[in-house]
Parts: structure tokens; sequence; C-alpha cells
């Protein structure tokens, strides 16, 4: 009787994790995001003379035939701005965090090359359709009304793109506000950063604990750091799209073959993967 017990509390936590761990069970049209190299923030030279998430890196993205990934985030005024990081500190130089600068504060700190901080809108139009684009929504601030931003913006654009995002409560939105956008969890592996984030949050980002609250039509997972049960169950079991994040080398872009949305930065990749 005992062991009939234990193998049913096994059964039940198995069960519990394969139901926490399911991506979507939708298979939205996606054929004109595959096929495609993501340039990680645009095609940018690491901040030296073309910025990431600039609108030269962009625009010299779609000149070489890449799709591009970017990041955007709420200024103070409710401006949606195509930046990574919380504070301009390690782009700009200053230390403010961007959601406590209206965008005309904003304005006055520009990138490594002079140009400002773009608007989501003026990439869009810079964009227009020519290449696929995954448009990162970050959760510095209120991550739910960066999700609708985003969502606004992306209302009545023409041009193929998906939105991912580290936190399943912006994926969340997507996924009961306009399911048929292509969504992607962004996850990762490695070892546990204090200053990152809380263990536990740690613990179930590396294990795609939290694709029950997003039910993700993608998982975009961190290349060195794949080698988890979960993804192993990604890749064999549940079989969803898969980006990957972020190439560096010619060698790791590669061994890459079995993901999807291949993202890389900082170095130039064989011409024969291009568009």
């Amino acid at each position: 009787m005992i062991l009939f017990w234990i193998l049913a509390i096994v059964l039940l936590l198995a069960g519990l994790y394969l139901l926490m761990i399911t991506p979507s069970d939708q298979h939205p049209d996606t054929s004109m995001l595959e096929g495609w190299l993501y340039a990680h923030r645009g095609l940018h030279d690491g901040n030296k003379e073309i910025p990431e998430n600039s609108l030269e890196a962009f625009r010299r993205a779609v000149e070489n035939g890449y799709g591009m990934e970017l990041d955007v985030q709420l200024t103070a005024d409710g401006k949606l701005v195509v930046f990574h990081d919380k504070t301009l500190k390690r782009v700009c130089g200053v230390d403010h965090t961007l959601y406590s600068l209206t965008y005309e504060e904003l304005k006055q700190f520009p990138l490594p090359d002079g140009s400002p901080i773009p608007l989501f809108s003026e990439v869009l139009t810079l964009v227009n359709g020519r290449v696929p684009m995954i448009v990162e929504v970050k959760y510095h601030g209120q991550v739910t009304a960066i999700a609708k931003a985003a969502h606004e913006a992306l209302k009545h654009y023409d041009g193929p793109y998906c939105v991912e995002s580290f936190h399943p409560l912006a994926v969340r939105y997507f996924r009961m506000n306009a399911p048929d956008i292509v969504r992607g969890q962004l996850a990762y592996g490695g070892k546990w950063k204090k200053e990152d984030n809380s263990l536990i949050l740690h613990f179930c980002m590396k294990h795609l604990l939290v694709n029950v609250l997003s039910r993700p039509h993608f998982v975009a997972y961190s290349v060195p750091t794949d080698h988890t049960l979960s993804m192993w169950l990604m890749k064999h079991f549940f079989k969803p799209l898969l980006a990957a994040w972020t190439i560096r080398d010619q060698h790791t872009l590669d061994s890459a073959s079995e993901y999807d949305f291949p993202i890389f930065e900082l170095f130039t990749p064989d011409d024969s993967q291009s568009r």
C-alpha cells in the first residue's frame, strides 16, 4: 500500500510538472518568421560606433538581409521606446532609470553615436515590413502596461513579427488579449546570480515552469545553458518553435540548427545563411 501511494504521488508530481511546462497547443502561421537570422538589438558593433537598439543598427540589419530582435519599454509619460537596460548607465553613461524619465528628458541623454533613443514607432517606420522582428517586452516598470503599449503599436503594422518576454505576465497579456500574435517565453539556465532575481524565480525560469502562465508558441532559451530536462522535453516531446540567444560565433550558429529563430550578435554570419 505504501508503495502504491509513493507511485501515485510521483505520477501526480510528474503530471503537474508536465502541465506547468507545456507550451501552447496552437500553431499559428510562422512561415514569414522562419529561415532568417536575427541580429540581436540590430546589427550593432558593441556600442563603439553603431549602438545597440539604434536606428542605424536596425537600418544595417535591414540592408544586410537580417531580421532583428529589439527591446521595448515605457517612459514616465507613456512613450514606447527601444532600449534594453533598466538604467542608462551602461549605454548612455548616466545613472538614470529610464522609466522615471519623460521622453523629452530622455532625449537629453543620447546613444554613443549622438542619436536619441528611438521611439518604437520610428523603428516600425524604418523597417516597414522588409524583415521580420522579434519584439521583446521588457519587465522594467509596469510590465502589463508595456505589453499593452506594444500591442497597440503593432495593431496597424503589416510586417512580420513576434513578441517575447522574460516576464510571463507580459506573454500572458498577449495570450489573453491577442492570441493570434506569435508569442514566446524567454528563459535561461546557468547558475543563479543573486543580483539578477530571486532563487525561486531563477529556478522557475530555468525549468520553464512559468509556461503555465504564458503558454508560449515558442521558447527562447540561452544557447550555452539549454541542457535541462525541460528543454530536452521541449525539443523532443512538445516540439514548439525555438529561439536561440545569444549566438556570438559561427561555430555556435552552425551547431544551433535545431533552433528556428537564431539570434546572433557581434560577428558576421556566413553569407549563405542570410537573405
